[in-house]
């Protein structure tokens, strides 16, 4: 039987008994999963490349809800290593995992231990890959998958979700509100919170990813992160941390964070060298992924790359789609914004002299493309001619609804089609608020949109339209 460790505080050092919490109630600081390095070089390893063979260093589970996580190739990255003449470029795709992103080794985890607890739903605040993680293993388990999103998401995300079967509400601009209101209705229906920020068993799933490249191609001299919470960065630093200690490796890694320039809390933290994020008023970036204003493995993330001797950068949108191509184009590798951005920086850094050519460097691919909001836009023109009459039919649909009533989006999408998702109901009303056909309010705590004089002339002009058909 594998001994479950405590939870310690990474500030005071109480220890707490495992169960639900992240937080120190003495003094508020984070807590972790810590083993102790005697036990960590007793440990075997055994079975194939997969999550669940670092069971022996994951706390106890005794149901293992799997669909095959884990495992994850590391490719040699040689025709975009040549291009950026970086000799040791390599690329961890956990797009390759069952739901597409690195969150399934999470969900594996987390959805075992609600299992293990005997709960029947959980609840969880998401910006898009959790959600999706959740939602396939929940199915697999037979629990009720609960979760929040935020106005912004990405379709594809969106629709796996739809897919899984989880029930879907959105709350919030970005994810942060939605953190908050799920560690709220956690706390009212006693559902088992499965939020990334507010469970530590989420870290402690995405460490392997350290202990799997590892034993790939050994320790490299840097590990490039997409950073939002900052947990992946915390997760994997302690992750390599673990295999010192273990006698496993004789170094560490030193690490890059990567945040988009509309949303960079840690990144600007750490170039002013503060120990805790900035605020940030007002976010804008495409890399929903890592959207987070307030990232609350923020400080866990700025002290694992001051630990680390690392460093933080932050891409323009232009940098990671235009490097979305690339990848695409010359590794068959399909990767979504936050995930091409860990490339996209590389040039960066080797033009400040951060990165020496001959460096061997890790690339974290958490996600697949294929999840992302406007796929086809983001990578061709041509796509502006799909679907246009599909597009204005939709428009129009939604037209017609607003004007019998107002409306918000959530009881919107009920009315549309059965295909159609919440996001792409809020990205037609985003899109018809541009152009002045819709206005929205706020009553209360949500967003109703009403119809404008302008919108109204669009109908009248349709109908006279189909008069003359």
């Amino acid at each position: 039987m594998v001994l479950r460790p405590p939870l310690t505080c990474t500030e005071c050092g109480k220890e707490f008994e495992p169960y639900l919490i992240v937080r120190c109630s003495y003094c508020g600081g984070l807590l972790e999963y810590k083993y102790e390095a005697d036990y960590l070089k007793r440990v075997e390893l055994k079975g194939p490349l997969s999550f669940w063979r670092y069971r022996p260093v994951l706390p106890r589970v005794e149901n293992v809800v799997s669909l095959g996580e884990g495992g994850t190739p590391l490719h040699n990255s040689r025709r975009l290593g040549e291009s950026l003449e970086l000799k040791k470029l390599y690329l961890k795709d956990e797009s390759q995992n069952p739901t597409n992103s690195f969150r399934d080794r999470c969900a594996s985890l987390i959805v075992s231990n609600a299992v293990d607890l005997r709960y029947d739903a959980l609840i969880a605040a998401t910006a898009g890959n959790l959600g999706a993680s959740l939602a396939a293993y929940s199915a697999k388990a037979d629990l009720r998958c609960n979760l929040l999103v935020p106005k912004a998401v990405d379709i594809g995300k969106l629709a796996q979700m739809i897919a899984y079967d989880a029930s879907i509400e959105e709350h919030g601009e970005t994810v942060d509100e939605a953190v908050e209101q799920a560690e709220k209705l956690g706390k009212e229906t006693g559902w088992y919170q499965a939020t990334f920020e507010l469970n530590p068993l989420a870290a402690e799933a995405l460490k392997t990813t350290a202990f799997e490249v590892a034993e790939q191609i050994g320790v490299p001299d840097w590990v490039v992160i997409p950073m939002g919470s900052g947990g992946t960065v915390y997760a994997l630093w302690k992750g390599f941390k673990e295999l010192e200690a273990s006698g496993r490796t004789a170094s560490l890694p030193r690490l890059v964070g990567v945040q988009a320039k509309g949303c960079s809390p840690i990144v600007d933290a750490f170039q002013l060298k503060r120990k805790e994020p900035l605020d940030v008023a007002q976010a804008s970036t495409r890399a929903l992924a890592i959207c987070v204003k307030r990232p609350v493995y923020g400080v866990a993330a700025l002290a694992a790359l001051s630990e680390s001797s690392g460093i933080a950068i932050s891409v323009d949108d232009e940098d990671m789609i235009k490097m979305e191509k690339e990848l695409g184009h010359l590794e068959g590798l399909f990767a979504e914004p936050a995930s091409s951005a860990t490339v996209a920086c590389l040039s960066i850094l080797l033009d400040r002299g951060v990165l020496d050519r001959s460096d061997k460097v890790v690339c974290l691919i958490t996600s697949s493309g294929l999840k992302t909001t406007d796929i086809l836009s983001t990578l061709d023109k041509r796509s502006k001619s799909l679907g246009m009459s599909y597009r204005v039919a939709t428009k129009e649909k939604i037209l017609r609804i607003i004007q019998g009533d107002r409306t918000y989006g959530y009881d919107l999408w009920k009315k549309m089609e059965k295909g159609m998702t919440l996001g792409a109901v809020y990205q037609h009303l985003t899109e018809l608020e541009e152009r002045g056909l819709i206005a929205s309010f706020v009553d209360g705590k949500r967003r109703y949109f009403g119809i404008t004089s302008r919108g109204l002339n669009v109908l009248k002009a349709l109908d006279d339209l189909k008069s003359l058909l």
